[in-house]
């Protein structure tokens, strides 16, 4: 498998994002009657990534777990918001062509990044004291 823009050390998030880049890198090729389909099948792949790395960090006990998990979910949601705006074939093409690439590299350098240290021995879970997010309250 080949390795991402910015391979982490952790297997199962190196090839996962991999594989996004490589989905990303079929945008400038593919038809405009296409690009809807491709749109579909980015997101369900991020959506997926995002799940299986939730459950390695919860089985490591990542400390900033929480974080993670909101860092998803506000990408996934600027993620929606930038595909519903996209009303033309360019619009479109800009989102998953640049647009998208850009958010899930910028969540690999930074909160994957630092899940990453954790993963692989290099930080403590006292090193992210002051950085947790508290536990969600449950829903009523």
């Amino acid at each position: 498998m080949p390795q991402p823009h910015l391979p982490l050390g952790i297997p199962l998030m190196d090839e996962d994002h991999a594989a996004l880049e490589a989905l990303f890198a079929t945008v400038a090729a593919t038809l405009d009657a296409d690009l809807a389909a491709l749109a579909r099948t980015i997101v369900a792949e991020v959506t997926a990534h995002f799940g299986r790395e939730e459950q390695l960090m919860e089985k490591a006990q990542v400390p900033i777990l929480n974080c993670h998990r909101a860092q998803h979910a506000a990408l996934l949601s600027e993620a929606a918001e930038l595909l519903r705006a996209a009303s033309t074939p360019e619009a479109l093409r800009l989102v998953l062509g640049l647009h998208l690439p850009q958010l899930v590299e910028g969540h690999v350098g930074s909160v994957d990044r630092v899940s990453s240290e954790f993963l692989r021995g290099k930080m403590a879970p006292m090193s992210f004291d002051n950085l947790r997010l508290p536990d969600p309250a449950p829903l009523a």
